[in-house]
């Protein structure tokens, strides 16, 4: 062959950036079969959103402990409900009952008696079958039975339901029963899922030994170096950059607004919540207005070492000036009001968070009868963890005899 015969050098590169492209595609159609299939005949076990049932039950207790501690805060039975609905019937009868017990046995019957009133609001509103009723009070009774206040303050529960437990003894029986119902069978696979799986990881590595060899090869025949990923925004306030930077920001049409997040360290452990939600509207004291005429927001944080919610309401200034809803700021000693305006500022400390918010937006508009709501209400808030804080990784801060 002569010299004239040979391909040329870009020919070359040409021809092999081609075969790798198109291997890459062949790849990748195959290996999403193979994937396909083996989904198919091994249907994953999780699907959905993230729901607060489908936690972790360390994590579910922390979210129930949060629910009936904003309750007892608020007294707003709808939004428990709301907050609670995905929990079944059992679950939220026994994380009610257990608290109540808790409770009792720790000398706050106040808390107890509004345990037993959101149950009783629950029970009323979603037509809790009696049956389950009676099923849940005899676990906790047998959970229970060697603590007498604990027991006693269980049966008082279930009376304030309608109903009575059983025996420890007899309650033993069912529930060992229900435990071993909800006990899923074991997966089994089939017999070709294993070699299944080898061959989707086998393809797999293969397609990333192709975009790799594409991606330098792209890069030698001069190929546009990849977009650099804009940088992340930097604290440029004073002292330890924030544990997290967000902003809530409600407008008219979202007449539902409630917002939250956990507040966790850098190593993962939960510390707490913070969230923004809607407190008052117009509709509250002014007949035939629309719901979405807000007139407060609630701005709380809960923090897990002290189990205590703390509250700062934004109240527009008609809001501030009545005086009934200041006297309703009033209830808790946990609870504080602040006056809406651009640029104000506010912080929220509880036993081990820190939260300074702002602020940073605010459009308002006025109702029928002259009160001013909010068309638009954008609060930052910068969360911190305090130095000096006893965050007590993994436990509740009750007494041990409390403890779920």
């Amino acid at each position: 062959m002569s010299v004239s015969d040979r391909p040329s050098m870009q020919s070359v590169q040409r021809s092999l950036l081609v075969g790798l492209l198109i291997g890459l595609i062949l790849g990748l159609i195959i290996g999403a079969g193979i994937v396909g299939v083996y989904i198919r005949q091994n249907p994953p076990v999780y699907s959905g959103g993230a729901y607060p049932n489908e936690l972790s039950p360390n994590y579910q207790d922390h979210y129930l402990a949060m629910v009936i501690d904003s309750y007892i805060v608020n007294r707003q039975a709808d939004v428990a409900k709301e907050r609670l609905k995905t929990f079944s019937e059992a679950q939220k009868i026994k994380a009610l009952g257990r608290w109540s017990a808790i409770y009792v046995a720790g000398g706050r019957a106040a808390e107890a008696q509004a345990v037993n009133d959101l149950a009783v609001a629950l029970k009323d509103a979603e037509g809790w079958s009696p049956e389950t009723v009676s099923q849940a009070a005899s676990e906790l009774a047998t959970e229970f039975k060697d603590d007498g206040a604990k027991a006693q303050a269980i049966t008082t529960f279930a009376n304030r339901l309608g109903q009575v437990p059983v025996a420890a003894e007899q309650a033993e029986q069912p529930a060992d029963a229900a435990e071993a119902a909800e006990t899923p069978a074991p997966a089994q696979a089939d017999e070709g899922g294993v070699s299944l799986w080898l061959i989707a990881l086998l393809c797999l590595l293969g397609l990333a030994l192709l975009a790799l060899g594409g991606i330098i090869l792209y890069r030698r025949l001069g190929g546009r170096p990849t977009t650099p990923v804009k940088p992340e925004a930097v604290w440029e306030g004073e002292g330890p950059a924030p544990l997290k930077m967000w902003t809530g920001t409600y407008d008219v049409d979202r007449s539902m607004f409630d917002e939250s997040f956990t507040v966790e360290t850098e190593a993962g452990a939960f510390v707490g919540e913070v969230g923004m939600s809607i407190s008052e509207t117009v509709s509250a004291t002014i007949p035939g207005t629309s719901p979405t005429q807000v007139t407060a927001f609630d701005v709380w944080v809960f923090d897990k070492t002290d189990i205590t919610t703390y509250t700062t309401v934004l109240l527009s200034e008609s809001a501030y000036n009545d005086e009934m809803i200041q006297a309703d700021m009033q209830t808790g000693s946990q609870i504080k009001s602040v006056l809406a305006a651009p640029g104000t500022e506010f912080f929220i400390e509880g036993a081990a968070i820190r939260v300074e918010a702002t602020v940073k937006e605010m459009n308002m508009a006025k109702s029928d009868d002259g009160s001013d709501y909010f068309e638009k209400l954008a609060v930052g808030l910068n969360v911190f963890i305090k130095e000096d804080a006893d965050l007590k990784i993994g436990t509740m801060d009750v007494p041990d005899d409390f403890k779920l």
